[in-house]
């Protein structure tokens, strides 16, 4: 991407780490992402390989006493278009973070059943929300929220607002977290997992609903998944993540068509394909993610990668991010920045 180029969110080596008893986290281990204004990034990759804590660092909701963002700069644009702050260097219990929280960057957590809190009705919880970001009266904070829940498709929303969470369905409970992350028109949604525990045909709902509010609201939306269906329906762009680094970043056509690192090669290949090769068996990845306390020198899929032959990939520092072709970048010695593709026999 041009450096000139206007972004809303540019996260550059990111580091964090959590320390346990048993050692050190490395949790998130030099992420580089550009969010575009209005854009859907898609960041996929196995339970466990830092996605949700990429968020969390973000919104700077980490745990204070046991994590650390070690490194790195996450540089946001506000709304003014004037002013880019890094997120990093801010208090996480300040005021700053406070206001934009909610109301700049929104984030529909994962889980929708155990999200929203059980003693609080929905109306509770969205107006809550609204009232700490936007100088209005209750009633109109109130009359806002049943709007919010009627444009994420809740039928009955004046009388669902006093409902408690429990009375409802999964896919209500994530309809209503859509809602409240949106109550304020952020610029920038964070999707955790947001069809998690969903049936496929509230799935397909979910992505509908979430596209045609990314239209509406003309925001950004940083969609965390390792459903690479779901990722093929609303992503412009793809990272793919695997033990705290991105291993492969470009747009959707690039990825798909094109996929260069061989953990992407493995995630798609491991997607069952609707039509004559239903009987095909799918080909699995090999092995299991690496231990998260353990330190792996170099390239840390080499253990479980089919086509690993290369010394260098136990090289200390590993790979460096190679752009293969333009906005097109993969993390991995099969590839080299003058000669291009070397030995890649996927």
């Amino acid at each position: 991407m041009n450096e000139n180029e206007k972004y809303l969110l540019k996260i550059n080596n990111l580091k964090t780490y959590f320390y346990t008893l048993d050692g050190i986290v490395r949790a998130v281990d030099g992420v580089s992402l550009t969010l575009k204004p209005g854009k859907t990034m898609g960041l996929v990759g196995e339970s466990g390989c830092g996605k949700s804590v990429t968020a969390h660092s973000i919104l700077r909701l980490l745990p204070l006493k046991t994590s650390q963002i070690k490194e790195g700069e996450i540089l946001f644009r506000r709304r003014n278009d004037k002013e880019v702050i890094d997120l990093v260097k801010i208090n996480p219990q300040g005021k700053l973070i406070r206001s934009i929280r909610g109301k700049e960057i929104a984030i529909i957590f994962q889980e929708p059943m155990t999200s929203l809190s059980p003693v609080y009705t929905v109306g509770n919880q969205i107006i809550e929300a609204i009232l700490l970001h936007r100088q209005i009266e209750p009633q109109e904070a109130r009359e806002h929220a049943i709007q919010m829940l009627k444009s994420v498709g809740l039928g009955m929303a004046e009388s669902m607002i006093d409902e408690y969470p429990h009375r409802l369905s999964g896919g209500q409970r994530q309809r209503v977290m859509i809602a409240m992350a949106l109550s304020c028109n952020p610029s920038l949604l964070i999707a955790d997992e947001p069809t998690t525990a969903l049936d496929v045909t509230i799935q397909a709902q979910i992505i509908e609903l979430l596209k045609s509010l990314q239209k509406q609201f003309q925001m950004a939306v940083l969609m965390i998944t390792h459903n690479l269906g779901v990722i093929a329906e609303i992503a412009d762009e793809i990272a793919v993540m695997y033990l705290g680094r991105i291993v492969e970043s470009g747009s959707l056509k690039q990825v798909f068509e094109n996929p260069l690192h061989p953990y992407t090669i493995g995630l798609l290949k491991s997607v069952p394909i609707i039509g004559n090769q239903t009987k095909k068996r799918l080909a699995p990845i090999p092995g299991s993610v690496p231990d998260p306390l353990s330190v792996i020198e170099g390239c840390a899929f080499r253990l479980r990668c089919p086509v690993y032959k290369q010394k260098e990939c136990a090289g200390q520092e590993g790979a460096a991010m190679v752009e293969v072709e333009p906005e097109h970048y993969v993390r991995c010695l099969l590839y080299d920045r003058d000669e291009g593709v070397r030995g890649n026999e996927n």
